[in-house]
């Protein structure tokens, strides 16, 4: 059974403010390639189930649910590191969580946000569809993802602050189970070497 550390909204650290944000993406050579053939889509990054429900009041529901397959996604897809001091490094003091299961125990940064794809309506049975990711950001010093916004893959949606959101459908695919850990300063190197935006898993 897991232990987690983890609070009811989603915590960020001191103040706990909440930010949204709009990504900026932009086709640029072999980063943005497969989203250069896609359709965008409209989405937003909410910071909490309240705040999605009160901007979209007939999506209680959706909201609840997207948000806890947003949080179920950052304990599967986000980096992790040994020790708390290595994911502060990369993340910021007091914002990493503690997390033990029955396999193996480790440090990763807090949820910060979930994007969220508009909803539609599903095809023949009137049930809504929508995808959902979470959303992470950095208050280490020299980190490149300061005051940032990007996902469990080290893709940068932009700075903190905008809330509408053009996304492609390539950004909401499935991403790899992260099995491994990482040193400090692992993540920022390994997308760094990336031009594709690599995901961490292993």
């Amino acid at each position: 059974m897991n232990q987690l550390k983890r609070s009811a909204s989603i915590a960020l650290p001191q103040m706990r403010k909440w930010f949204a944000v709009k990504p900026l993406t932009v086709c640029i050579g072999a980063m943005f390639l497969s989203a250069c053939g896609e359709e965008p889509e409209l989405a937003s990054i909410y910071t909490s189930i309240d705040e999605c429900a009160s901007e979209n009041p007939n999506y209680m529901q959706e909201c609840t649910s997207a948000y806890q397959e947003a949080k179920d996604e950052a304990l599967r897809t986000s980096p992790k590191f040994v020790s708390e001091g290595d994911c502060e490094f990369e993340f910021g003091q007091d914002n990493c969580e503690y997390v033990s299961n029955q396999s193996s125990s480790f440090f990763m940064p807090f949820m910060a946000g979930y994007m969220m794809s508009r909803v539609v309506n599903g095809f023949g049975n009137n049930q809504r569809r929508y995808y959902s990711q979470p959303m992470f950001t950095s208050y280490a010093r020299r980190s490149v993802f300061r005051g940032r916004w990007f996902n469990a893959s080290g893709k940068d949606f932009g700075n903190l602050g905008r809330r509408d959101a053009k996304v492609y459908p390539s950004d909401f695919k499935k991403k790899p189970t992260v099995n491994r850990t990482v040193k400090r300063g692992g993540f920022g190197k390994s997308v760094a070497r990336s031009s594709s935006f690599r995901s961490f898993g292993g």
